[in-house]
């Protein structure tokens, strides 16, 4: 039955006569590695992080820091099955391309400049690499080709108004922050709750680049309630599991307060957006 709804689903643009804006099969292949990518990354290095120490592309130490970019690839786990489960439309999750090529381009800069603490002898840092090297060319060939099929954006809805307004506000900080982080890791991540090398803290500074990015192409693109949905989710889904980690790796985890409070705004900008998204999700 839930199979058969969901081909309902996708087919009822189709059904309409109207193919503009749909989503492109080409796009959704390149969904379905990343999904795999972000699965096999996130079920690793969250629910087993101490093995990071010894079997990942470089040596993760302490456990909560493979545990955060679990974190970050779980919540795309998440974006990218949403996406291929229900959004029939590009609209549906055109704010999260940039914000995954600032990730990808990102990571990849880190893996430059910290090159020396990658284990190359080991075959999956090469998968590391080549992907964070392929996504920021693939990314904007598969937007421009998305772009191209899609009709004219409709008229922003009213109701979106204040979580557009939100999610720019608190954009500009956590950007500004992911940049200062990225740019001095040593004397920013001493303040961190828990212990950063600078090749972490480059890495760590990348996934709350994606996540300002995505806030900001939410408050100017977001036009329909339907199309938060996938972006307020996978913020929803990031935070829960990031404000796990300090009871899941208490003895890594100090002075975390501030950091906390943090992550609980943005779970309550991200549950803000999705109770006015929810209701329109059948136009996904």
């Amino acid at each position: 039955m839930a199979t058969a709804s969901m081909q309902s689903h996708r087919a009822r643009p189709q059904a309409n006569g109207d193919e503009r804006g749909r989503v492109l099969p080409l796009t959704r292949a390149g969904i379905w590695v990343l999904l795999v990518l972000a699965a096999l990354n996130g079920l690793f290095l969250y629910f087993v992080p101490a093995q990071a120490e010894t079997h990942y592309a470089w040596s993760i130490k302490p456990s909560v820091n493979a545990a955060f970019i679990g974190a970050g690839f779980l919540a795309g786990t998440v974006a990218t099955g949403l996406v291929l489960a229900y959004a029939t439309r590009w609209r549906s999750f055109s704010t999260l391309p940039i914000a995954l090529w600032v990730l990808a381009t990102t990571l990849l800069a880190a893996t430059i400049i910290h090159n020396d603490r990658f284990r190359w002898a080991y075959p999956l840092t090469w998968v590391w690499a080549l992907v964070y090297a392929g996504v920021p060319i693939a990314v904007p060939f598969l937007v421009a080709r998305q772009r191209r099929a899609g009709g004219a954006a409709p008229e922003a809805d009213p109701r979106l108004r204040t979580v557009r307004v939100l999610s720019g506000i608190v954009a500009v900080p956590l950007a500004v922050g992911a940049i200062a982080l990225f740019a001095a890791p040593i004397d920013v991540g001493q303040h961190w709750p828990w212990p950063l090398t600078p090749l972490l803290g480059r890495v760590v500074a990348g996934w709350y680049a994606l996540f300002a990015t995505m806030l900001l192409t939410c408050a100017f693109g977001l036009r329909r309630p339907a199309e938060a949905i996938i972006p307020y989710a996978t913020l929803a889904t990031w935070c829960v599991l990031l404000l796990a980690l300090p009871l899941l790796h208490p003895n890594d985890v100090s002075g975390a307060g501030w950091w906390i409070a943090g992550m609980v705004a943005l779970l309550a900008l991200a549950l803000w957006a999705l109770r006015i998204a929810l209701p329109d999700r059948d136009r996904l």
